[in-house]
């Protein structure tokens, strides 16, 4: 028999020095880790330092070689990170807040009164939708336009000293409502006591003050939507009234000029639902509002300097226009289509955006100009508001503290 037994040394001492070789050369392959980087869900990977003189203890000689499990990686080829993809975060002003118009629907032109003393009057306008509360979340899509070329209002910005009655006139008083149904009728020097309604073409009230009077129901100061009133010229007049009150407006109607004529202490100074009107170098100022308004149930009025309902034609050139909560300029489409609107070289401020457009489901507003103004504060810091599916031709509009305009483009 061949005898073994004086080479079981030699062979004991090469394994000693074959086994570590083999370890230290990545031949014997422990098993990955569960929690190695790649294989956790966790959406923050935590590298583990590996040493490569970790201790690794001797398998006896007879042991099988450790298997890699299937579809692990081996050791010393690091298993690729991918990291989600940081979204960088984009870098906005701070949001505008603005309102979205909730204007009460004015209902259409009213039928002719029984009892022309009394000036008629939309009716009553049905319960108001509650305004909305402005979302500071959504961040207004506002950008600077460019301003060129730069200009300011042409002619002498309007006040009391350039609108309303001459200080030399003398006025006579008249006690009463005034309506007027003979055509080309003047109205000269009057002081009226009592609510104007025009009922014929070619009328011209001039160098008066129209006051009101006292009223329980829905009160306007001078009505022209009666559709007979074309050619309606109002100039060097003042409307004033003498009970202020949450239901007296200024004027209501359509085919009418105003000419240097001084408006306040009104909830709406303006209120266009027609076709055929400029209102050109006069003062319209000072709205009344109430933080409690019986006619939004009892939320805040929505007075507006100027509101267009409806209408063609329409432009508001060289005024003085402030003291607005709801906005300078309100264009909202409640009773029909508006278009070729023009605001020009006018001095604008206040309201929660001193210009407000909604398209109401009716269309872009066609023919929206708005040039060579100068814009002053606003609630929402918000020069204007506008559909994005309405154009507006801007030129050579300014902020009065030399900022950029600020311009929100939001369907509504």
């Amino acid at each position: 028999m061949f005898d073994l037994s004086h080479w079981l040394p030699r062979w004991r001492a090469a394994l000693s020095m074959a086994i570590p070789l083999l370890v230290a050369g990545g031949f014997i392959v422990a098993a990955p880790s569960a929690s190695a980087p790649g294989v956790a869900e966790e959406t923050s990977v935590t590298e583990e330092t590996t040493s490569s003189e970790a201790p690794v203890e001797e398998a006896p000689a007879e042991e099988a070689p450790i298997e890699e499990a299937p579809g692990e990686e081996a050791p010393g080829e690091e298993a690729p990170v991918e990291e989600a993809p940081v979204e960088e975060a984009p870098v906005e002003e701070a949001p505008v807040e603005v309102p979205t118009p909730t204007e009460p629907v004015t209902p259409p032109t009213p039928e002719e009164p029984t009892a022309p003393a009394e000036p008629a009057a939309p009716a009553e306008p049905a319960a108001p939708v509650e305004p909305a509360e402005p979302e500071a979340e959504a961040p207004a899509q506002a950008a600077p336009f460019a301003t060129t070329p730069t200009t300011t209002p042409s002619g002498v910005r309007p006040s009391g000293a350039s609108t309303g009655v001459p200080a030399t006139t003398a006025l006579t008083i008249h006690k009463g409502d005034l309506v007027i149904r003979t055509a080309g009728t003047v109205i000269n020097g009057l002081d009226i006591r009592g609510f104007v309604r025009v009922e014929a073409p070619n009328v011209t009230i001039k160098n008066s003050i129209i006051r009101g009077r006292n009223a329980s129901e829905n009160a306007i100061l001078v009505y022209a939507g009666a559709g007979k009133n074309a050619g309606l010229v109002i100039q060097d007049t003042e409307l004033a009234p003498d009970f202020p009150s949450s239901i007296v407006n200024g004027i209501y109607g359509y085919d009418f000029t105003l000419t240097r004529v001084n408006i306040h202490d009104v909830i709406d100074a303006v209120h266009i639902f027609g076709s055929n009107v400029l209102v050109q170098s006069s003062w319209l100022h000072d709205n009344l509002h109430y933080a409690s308004d019986p006619g939004w149930n009892g939320g805040p009025s929505h007075d507006d300097s100027i509101q267009i309902q409806k209408g063609n034609n329409i432009r508001i050139i060289g005024n003085d226009i402030s003291g607005s909560y709801n906005a300078a300029l309100m264009i909202t489409q409640d009773q029909g289509i508006t278009s070729n609107v023009t605001f020009s070289n006018n001095w604008a401020s206040d309201g929660g955006c001193t210009i407000n457009v909604a398209e109401k489901g009716k269309g872009a507003i066609a023919g929206l100009v708005v040039k060579n103004n100068v814009f002053g504060t606003s609630r929402f810091g918000c020069d204007m508001l506008v559909p994005p599916t309405t154009t507006i031709v801007n030129l050579g509009n300014t902020a009065a503290d030399g900022t950029a305009l600020r311009i929100v483009r939001r369907a509504q």
